[in-house]
């Protein structure tokens, strides 16, 4: 199909060539070229326009026409006509004088239909330019079938250039005529500026001395909605009225220098009565010898509604700007600031007149102001955004966080016209991650670096140890400092670990780190240390600074710590898990050797810490496994021997390291709780087994079974209604029962342990204090508890014979609790020259190896046989088993 039209395309260029021999006109070549137009495009009718100015200076459009293919025996018959081009068709005529092809729209098409009503009716067409800068010559295709389109005039564009290129040739065919034609129109310069009135989109209205409107063109009778033939000769008053009588002759149309033209404001009226704003300019001229006026006018109500529009958005942009919460700021191509927002004033903390220029660049702080400016001058250049976090001096003493964002603003060319920048103010974020900073690394109490920061430090400090060379750590715990909490309360209890907190933070370096790491228990970290000896010196420092009392709540505290120290070095394989085990295991050694002190890690504490660990572990199934056994040691009265009582004591029977002594295991159960288990499976046994022996004769009925209770046990609820039960479950009384207490048992929970100690007495148990002068030896227990039995620690009994203070200590005992009316029971009696000495000082009771060593049920039941035979009772050999 394609190639069909080419075909009649290349015929048609040939005919039209083969015509220029015989073509003597422009006229028969624009006939030939619309007929051939007229079949390419299959349209039943088209027409030629050319344009015609009369002498009085209008313009018309002359229009030949041509019925095409289907009107074959009209194709000779034309109907030529004349369109004057008034407003209607100023558009139209701007439209075909580009030498543009286009489709004529509906406004075009009726004021042609209305122009020549002899045609056939317009109901689509295209215009065609073939006219060159010598010819004005249109051809407008029309009412073909098929819609026409731009695409069109392409096709044919070989075509219309042959045809301009046969007016060029024609038009060289004819010099003498064409030179003879100018010179007989010695006004063809108002042909042109007839022409250039017309299709000017400007009003231009020409007026003679008096002001009396001569002609207008189209573009003014649009802009004053008037006919050119009703308002021809009436004063320009009509269009532009004065405000005074003289206004025109006086000011507005007054002469100028051709050198001062100016263009002045004046209101225009339309022919509806309205009143609009115009822009005039006059031009005084001669026209036929005739001065004249000729108007330029330009409507100005666009513009003004266009101006004020401006305003308002620009306010509207100012507001806006000025309420959005942050800072805006526009510089030119040269970086100065153009326009900045209050916000921008109000986040750097300066004046408009302060960012003038280049200024706005001084509020960036110092040290981030090379950077900042260096890449946000690459982005830009690149014509990339830029986004940066940087900092603002405010003053001498405020800088703030801020998020700068600039991306740079183009002109109507294409080349960057400066940047516009915003500015948020993020210190509120700083401030907010800094707290959680802050909260997430410090304790919230003393705002010492808590466990997550001092593991922190302390990974980062063995990283860089074979640099810096070696560390150590302090673990402290305070001394006594439940009793405080207890007895002051947990405020008073806040109070001092706050000041404790400060004064172990003025005896290190500010490099070192300590840290809370869980109630009254603190670490220290010591870096770069060049001498192992720096640990003591600040371990000593830290014990004289927490000697000095504490004032609270108008009250003296006084507290103390144990230390625990531990180092790591170049070229060792500690860990920071490593190190704090060993640190508590130097810390438990200090507490164990009598607190106040510090202590060195030694790999003998993990040793001991290990086997510690191991027992605690075997502890939990020792009792099910039945490794546990209850030994007896028997007590006698010191005038005639007969024995009293017994006291039940723990051993454990390990299946890998043997029988163990209580001092290894008593501690661990009282640590695991398991104290409460087995000291009531104690009862149980040992009042059974006294019941037994009472059966079986081989004591009275009035003997006593003396056990041990822990000073944790005192807080068991069940305490009571176990021992309760052990009794009546033995079938013995209150009296065959003797509960031992020690010292230190009194110093916890006062109150509780006296209630639970008048229970026990009315229920006819007797309460001992153990080990007497061997603790706080305070008189005051021995009136506020309900003891009734006092025993003297062997460590007074066993040198009775060689050291007089220790002879001078027994009788002040024997003396005070007589007077208190106290039984005393003499521990560690070994040899029958003590036991001598205690029947002159009136002791009543004794128990130790004299009498016999701790030995199992089974062969205590066999010393008891003998013992019952033997008249008079015979002494046991001292042994050195325990």
């Amino acid at each position: 199909m394609k190639q069909g039209k080419d075909a009649r395309l290349r015929q048609a260029i040939q005919r039209i060539l083969n015509q220029i021999n015989s073509t003597e006109s422009k006229s028969k070549l624009y006939q030939h070229a619309l007929n051939e137009l007229c079949e390419l495009s299959a349209s039943p009718f088209g027409f030629i326009l050319e344009k015609e100015v009369s002498e009085d200076g209008y313009t018309s459009l002359v229009c030949t026409s041509n019925f095409g293919p289907g009107f074959n025996t009209q194709r000779e018959k034309t109907h030529d006509c004349r369109i004057p081009v008034n407003a209607e068709l100023s558009d139209f005529y701007r439209a075909i004088s580009n030498d543009q092809p286009f489709v004529l729209i509906n406004n075009h098409l009726r004021s042609i239909n209305k122009a020549c009503k002899n045609w056939p009716m317009l109901k689509q067409a295209i215009a065609l330019t073939l006219g060159d800068d010598e010819n004005f010559c249109v051809i407008c295709l029309a009412n073909a079938v098929t819609p026409y389109h731009i695409d069109f005039a392409e096709r044919i564009w070989p075509f219309l250039s042959i045809c301009v290129s046969l007016l060029r040739t024609l038009h060289r065919r004819q010099p003498e005529q064409h030179s003879t034609q100018a010179n007989t129109e010695p006004d063809s310069w108002r042909r042109q500026f007839s022409e250039l009135e017309t299709i000017a989109p400007i009003g231009v209205v020409a007026i003679d001395q008096d002001h009396r409107i001569v002609r207008i063109n189209p573009s003014a009778e649009i802009m004053f909605g008037v006919n050119p033939k009703t308002i021809e000769g009436l004063d320009i008053s009509t269009l532009i009225p004065e405000l005074s009588d003289t206004e025109h002759a006086n000011n507005t149309f007054h002469p100028l220098p051709s050198d001062n033209i100016k263009a002045i404001g004046v209101k225009g009226r339309h022919s509806n009565g309205e009143r609009f704003p115009l822009e005039l300019t006059a031009m005084h001229y001669r026209e036929r010898n005739q001065p004249c006026l000729l108007l330029l006018l330009r409507d100005r109500t666009e513009l003004q509604k266009m101006l004020a529009q401006h305003q308002v958005e620009l306010e509207r942009f100012r507001t806006l700007s000025d309420l959005a919460p942050m800072g805006i700021l526009q510089t030119d191509e040269h970086w100065q600031t153009r326009y900045v927002n209050n916000r921008w004033l109000e986040v750097t903390g300066r004046s408009e007149d302060d960012i003038q220029g280049l200024n706005w660049g001084n509020a960036l702080y110092h040290e981030d102001a090379d950077a900042t400016l260096t890449e946000l001058h690459a982005c830009l250049a690149a014509g990339l955004e830029f986004r940066c976090e940087c900092r603002i001096q405010r003053s001498i003493a405020e800088i703030i966080w801020v998020q700068l964002h600039a991306r740079p603003i183009y002109n109507c060319m294409g080349n960057v016209d400066g940047f516009l920048a915003t500015l948020i103010d993020n210190s509120y974020y700083h401030q907010a991650e800094e707290k959680l900073r802050h909260l997430a690394e410090r304790d919230a109490l003393t705002g010492l670096a808590n466990r997550v920061f001092f593991m922190d430090r302390l990974e980062h400090a063995l990283d860089r140890i074979d640099r810096h060379g070696s560390l150590a750590l302090l673990a402290l715990d305070l001394d006594g400092f439940k009793n405080i909490n207890d007895s002051l309360g947990h405020d008073a209890g806040d109070q001092l670990l706050i000041e404790v907190s400060k004064r172990l933070t003025k005896c290190v370096r500010n490099e070192d780190t300590v840290s809370r790491v869980g109630g009254d228990e603190f670490i220290i970290l010591l870096e770069d240390l060049k001498q192992a000896s720096v640990a003591a010196q600040v371990s000593e420092k830290v014990l004289e600074a927490l000697q000095k009392p504490v004032f609270i709540s108008h009250q003296e505290v006084f507290i103390s710590t144990s230390i625990g120290i531990c180092f790591a070095v170049d070229g060792g394989r500690a860990s920071a898990k490593i190190l704090l085990k060993q640190a508590d295991m130097a810390l438990y050694r200090a507490k164990d050797a009598g607190r106040n002190n510090y202590q060195y890690y030694s790999p003998e504490l993990e040793l001991a810490s290990r086997r510690r660990l191991e027992l605690g572990n075997s502890l939990h199934h020792a009792l099910s496994r039945a490794e546990f056994e209850i030994y007896y040691q028997a007590q006698a009265n010191v005038s005639n021997n007969k024995i009293t009582g017994f006291e039940a004591l723990l051993r454990w029977q390990h299946p890998h390291r043997g029988l163990l002594p209580p001092f290894e295991f008593i501690p661990l159960l009282e640590e695991t709780g398991l104290i409460t288990t087995v000291s009531r499976w104690m009862f149980h046994i040992s009042l059974h087994k006294l019941k037994e022996w009472i059966n079986c004769g081989l004591v009275t009925p009035d003997t006593a079974m003396s056990l041990n209770i822990s000073p944790c046990q005192f807080r068991d609820p069940l305490l009571l209604s176990s021992i309760k039960g052990a009794l009546k479950d033995s079938g013995l009384e209150g009296s065959n029962l003797v509960v031992e207490m020690t010292e230190t048992a009194m110093l916890q929970e006062h109150h509780q342990t006296i209630e639970c100690l008048v229970k026990l007495q009315k229920m006819g148990v007797g309460i001992a204090l153990d080990d007497f002068g061997t603790g706080y030896s305070s008189l005051s227990y021995l009136k506020k508890f309900p003891i009734d039995t006092i025993k003297i620690d062997r460590s007074f009994i066993k040198d009775v014979l060689v050291d007089k203070e220790d002879a001078t200590i027994t009788q002040g005992v024997l003396a005070l609790a007589k007077s208190l009316h106290m039984k005393v029971v003499a521990e560690g009696v070994d040899a029958p020259a003590i036991l001598e000495l205690l029947k002159q000082w009136r002791c009543e009771v004794y128990q130790g190896y004299l009498l016999n060593k701790p030995m199992p049920s089974d062969e205590l039941e066999k010393f008891l046989a003998d013992r019952n035979s033997e008249s008079p009772p015979s002494a046991l050999r001292k042994t050195n088993d325990f």
